[in-house]
């Protein structure tokens, strides 16, 4: 055997290799069917190397011609291969192509947890690539690389160490949270807007800002503006819903490669943004922590607010008191003054109960012939479901949570399920569990900042349904100074 032919071995086994990499980073080859059976690979190479080894023997001109065409056709298909690979998945709106949806407890943590469906065969995906898969999208649309879109267990864990560092901070430091909240609501309102502001404005660069010094603790506040950062928070906003179209082409105009604008906008926040790092893409931290944030706060602040509870002043008493002393003594503490004695930590579990941050979770299920359908946990119904949620599950109320357990009968997966729990949802053995307090603390900040002061306008629906969780909805509300 020459040097020539283990060089062409090799070389086949590495195609294989770079194939089976490319397919479980989610791109999508022509080619991966052949050469996921490593069988007839080995079969082709050995008839290659066969066939060069009969033609040296009989002429060597003949094997040296037999040796070009082999590495010919090598290049053929690493040709093929580079350019299939740079095929985008055709993704459809919301993963309506052949999936399957379900509200029931057990079927949505089983889907969570490993992307099998009821009465369907084991899924032959791993449990992080039957997450990752599906979130394909996200990575085309924010350049963003994190354990939502690769399947790399070492990443995976890794990033998740990162963030928890983050969030699992002494309660003294939520007290610069708070200061930083309250600071820009007041900014938002008795800035140059005059009398009135968008609820989607303020809301946003309150989120966002307040995010920003918790995820980027040491960066300079002062580098960017308010303006800045409601732009980049407006941006992100966007290119979400441009994303959610659907996509017939190969080239889509949502790519995160075309949106200068956003870009733009990140590169204003961060000037020492490298955009080429995609480890570093400050989207890796701005989606999970401010886009699935924002929504929760928005429809929180108009059900305590705008919608007339019988039970809302109390609501805004203890929302209050905790976005003054942000502790989780104060989390809990129940107001005496009220019947039931409701406490800032259920209005902040009743807001992630009735509009939870991730509506629906999706997974990619791959069954023994390769077929390929998502399956989807209905977060959303399921946390209205009447079976679990007995005492009017589509109206907020916060007391139905006063002696309850955390999980109530398990239906509550506001923070996902394991093995793959948000980190924001730890409340034992941290200083402060992350996901409740900062909702709680934003709303009681924006309900302190405008109490007496300002009102909220806006076409929302009657209080016995919930709010609408469409993304663009109620974006023309406003809040308007009240008169003195």
């Amino acid at each position: 055997m020459t040097l020539a032919h283990v060089a062409a071995l090799l070389g086949g086994v590495v195609l294989s290799e770079a194939v089976r990499l490319l397919n479980h980073y989610g791109y999508y080859s022509n080619l991966s069917k052949l050469f996921e059976k490593r069988a007839e690979l080995v079969v082709c190479i050995l008839m290659g190397y066969f066939t060069s080894k009969i033609c040296e023997e009989s002429s060597s001109m003949i094997a040296s011609i037999m040796l070009h065409v082999v590495f010919a056709g090598y290049g053929v298909f690493v040709d093929g291969l580079l350019r299939s690979t740079q095929v985008l998945p055709n993704l459809q709106s919301e993963h309506q192509s052949a999936c399957f949806r379900t509200a029931n407890v057990a079927e949505c943590r089983e889907i969570i947890k490993s992307g099998t469906g009821p009465a369907a065969p084991k899924n032959t995906l791993s449990a992080l690539e039957a997450r990752a898969r599906p979130n394909q999208r996200l990575k085309l649309a924010f350049g963003i690389h994190s354990c939502f879109t690769s399947s790399d267990e070492k990443s995976c864990r890794n990033f998740r160490a990162s963030v928890e560092k983050l969030l699992y901070v002494d309660e003294k430091e939520w007290v610069n949270f708070a200061a930083v909240a309250r600071e820009t609501a007041k900014e938002a309102l008795d800035g140059d807007n005059g009398d009135t502001a968008s609820l989607f404005g303020v809301v946003q660069l309150l989120t966002l800002k307040t995010m920003l010094r918790v995820l980027w603790p040491d960066r300079d506040p002062k580098q960017s503006t308010n303006e800045q950062i409601s732009a980049l928070a407006h941006g992100v906003n966007m290119q979400w819903l441009r994303s959610k179209e659907a996509n017939d082409s190969d080239d889509p105009s949502w790519l995160f490669d075309k949106q200068t604008s956003l870009k733009d906008a990140v590169k204003a926040v961060f000037p020492d943004w490298v955009e080429a790092n995609s480890n570093e893409n400050l989207c890796n931290l701005i989606l999970p922590g401010y886009e699935t944030m924002w929504r929760v706060v928005l429809r929180c602040f108009v059900e305590v607010k705008a919608r007339n509870h019988k039970q809302a002043g109390g609501w805004e008493n203890v929302l209050k008191s905790f976005s003054k002393e942000p502790t989780k003594q104060k989390l809990e503490a129940e107001l005496t003054q009220s019947d039931p004695r409701v406490a800032a930590v259920h209005v902040a579990k009743e807001a992630l109960r009735l509009y939870p941050p991730t509506r629906r979770i999706y997974r990619e299920h791959r069954d023994a012939d390769d077929q390929k359908p998502n399956v989807s946990a209905d977060v959303e119904a399921m946390q209205r479901d009447s079976d679990v949620w007995k005492e009017q599950p589509d109206i907020f109320k916060p007391e139905r949570w006063i002696g309850k357990e955390e999980g109530y009968d398990q239906g509550y997966m506001p923070f996902g399920a394991r093995p793959f729990n948000c980190p924001a949802k730890r409340w034992r053995n941290v200083p402060m569990p992350f996901g409740l307090s900062m909702i709680a603390l934003l709303v009681g900040t924006l309900i302190e900042v405008t109490d007496a002061k300002w009102e909220i306008h806006g076409d929302f629906s009657d209080k016995e349904e919930p709010l609408d969780t469409d993304r663009e909805a109620h974006g023309a509300a406003f809040l308007q100074r009240k008169s003195s």
